[in-house]
């Protein structure tokens, strides 16, 4: 028998919700306990729409858009908020590749300006990401293309190593880590 859409989708939240709980045991901050992990949900989603607001913000990113179309397309999706006490500070989505190899992060974004998790949100996310593509066999983490040369640096220097595109639409540039 086939699984459904609706099947997958409360099978693949279930691991999410696992890895969430385990990332959220394995934050080794002392302010830990004022750390949240919950997925895309709509008060994140309400949450990050005042990031339209902020001068500072680098990106465009459509979070309600692109949640409702990662939910209805990829089931298997890895997706991430990261709160501060109630302060939405951190959101990314991604998904595995066809064959589960490997783990696709698409979007990324911290709250721009004044954030509790500078220097943080993303070590967080990455212990997520890593969990998750344990969970699912992949062997391989790529952040498809870094919005600046700054970015795309960072991601470096946490160990990733960069690919640039070969030109052709289908293969954009990514950063890469075997795990």
């Amino acid at each position: 028998m086939l699984a459904t859409h609706s099947d997958a989708e409360l099978r693949y939240e279930s691991y999410r919700q696992m890895v969430r709980e385990h990332v959220k045991e394995a934050i080794p901050y002392g302010d830990a306990s004022q750390i949240h992990l919950s997925g895309l949900d709509s008060r994140a989603i309400n949450q990050a729409k005042l990031w339209d607001t902020i001068p500072e913000r680098r990106t465009n990113f459509d979070w309600e858009t692109d949640t409702r179309i990662y939910r209805k397309m990829y089931p298997k999706r890895f997706e991430l908020a990261i709160w501060y006490q109630n302060r939405l500070e951190s959101l990314s989505l991604g998904r595995p590749s066809f064959k589960g190899t490997r783990l696709r992060l698409e979007l990324i974004e911290r709250v721009a300006g004044y954030s509790m998790l500078k220097g943080r949100s993303f070590a967080i996310t990455e212990l997520a990401l890593i969990a998750y593509a344990n969970l699912l066999g992949a062997d391989e983490i790529r952040i498809m293309q870094p919005i600046n040369a700054a970015v795309r640096e960072f991601y470096v220097q946490k160990g990733y190593s960069y690919v640039p595109s070969t030109g052709a639409r289908h293969f954009p540039d990514y950063c890469v880590k075997k795990i």
